[in-house]
């Protein structure tokens, strides 16, 4: 988890430019007690994911940073409606995957928060008994593969340069498509495939369209986002191509399982502010120094984004937009651990390998 900064700026000084006692006190006490505040606070969001389990894909919730079970939410409502009717009685329609459910709206996205408190309230009150076998409702999380929130978006973007750089300041986003095949999970590897001998991998914080968009005015743009992941923007640095520059970036961004992203979906009431999110990096398990390393730091906000976009391309429930690397990018060799948390997200980590 990244711990957030805190500086304190007391308001009322004494004569003299001098601060009070009482208020130097308060502000020490308060940065030490921030990081045990903002651990408990990220203990508890709620996330949406996406699991396998014996094979099959399934829709999940959990809470937190990957401590507390993961629950199939469909089970759960099986569960629910045998053993406590009253508590889901009403339920709105509730997609089996993730782009349905997204596509469905914020009603049975409301549903699914409301399903998993009501399971994990019974199960903590002792009167639940875990179905198991196919029925299994909560899952421990190291006993299940996450797959990425949105398995089968119909687009993935990134965003190349969109953190500040030297020179002129970009009159546009600089927005490429990345293949969806790319798509791979938390604790997926990434495979360089014979092909790559170095790569490097770019934590970058991504949002999630929630509903159909075109020609969205900046400031209805967040009316369109459902919630926020973390996605790797893996480039091969020296993969063998043709020259022609329509290619680029296309193919060193697009190899099959160079786009991690995960672990969850955090909707978006759950990040009050997607553009103060602090980002850490980490390589084998060492810091890897990022500039720039706060969302803060972006050079086209999220509502610019979206109103670039939608007036190019239509975009669609589920669709992926990746903002952009922090300097400097992180190499990557076959065998090495890449790890990246961003504040109030997770921390998402895929292992590098090199198959022929």
């Amino acid at each position: 988890m990244v711990k957030p900064m805190v500086r304190v700026e007391p308001r009322d000084k004494q004569p003299g430019g001098k601060t009070p006692t009482k208020l130097l006190f308060l502000a020490s006490l308060l940065a030490l007690l921030c990081p045990t505040l903002g651990w408990a606070q990220e203990s508890q969001i709620f996330r949406l994911v996406t699991f396998t389990s014996a094979g099959d894909s399934r829709l999940g919730a959990t809470h937190g940073e990957g401590q507390a079970d993961i629950v199939d939410v469909h089970n759960a409502i099986r569960y629910l409606m045998r053993e406590q009717p009253g508590t889901v009685g009403d339920l709105p329609y509730i997609p089996a995957d993730m782009k349905t459910l997204i596509e469905a709206g914020s009603t049975s996205i409301s549903a699914v928060r409301r399903v998993y408190e009501s399971i994990t309230r019974l199960k903590a009150s002792a009167r639940f008994s875990e179905p198991g076998g196919d029925e299994r409702i909560f899952h421990p999380p190291t006993s299940v593969r996450l797959l990425s929130p949105i398995p089968n978006p119909s687009k993935l973007f990134g965003l190349a340069g969109n953190y500040p750089r030297e020179g002129e300041p970009a009159r546009y986003p600089s927005i490429f498509l990345k293949s969806v095949s790319a798509l791979i999970g938390h604790e997926d590897v990434i495979d360089l495939a014979g092909l790559v001998t170095e790569g490097v991998h770019e934590p970058e914080l991504a949002f999630v369209i929630g509903k159909k968009a075109k020609n969205v005015p900046e400031a209805r743009a967040f009316d369109y986002v459902v919630g926020y992941t973390i996605c790797n923007d893996v480039t091969a640095r020296d993969l063998p191509q043709g020259n022609h520059p329509t290619q680029g970036g296309n193919m060193r961004k697009g190899l099959d399982t160079f786009s991690p992203c995960g672990p969850y979906l955090t909707l978006k009431e759950d990040v009050p502010d997607p553009h103060n999110l602090a980002i850490e990096s980490r390589l084998n398990g060492q810091a890897w120094e990022l500039p720039n390393a706060n969302t803060k730091y972006l050079t086209f906000k999220i509502p610019e984004i979206i109103a670039y976009l939608s007036q190019r391309i239509t975009l669609m429930p589920g669709d992926i937009i990746a903002t952009g690397v922090p300097r400097a990018v992180v190499p990557l060799r076959a065998g090495d651990t890449a790890e990246m948390t961003i504040e109030r997200l997770g921390t998402l980590r895929n292992r590098v390998v090199a198959k022929r």
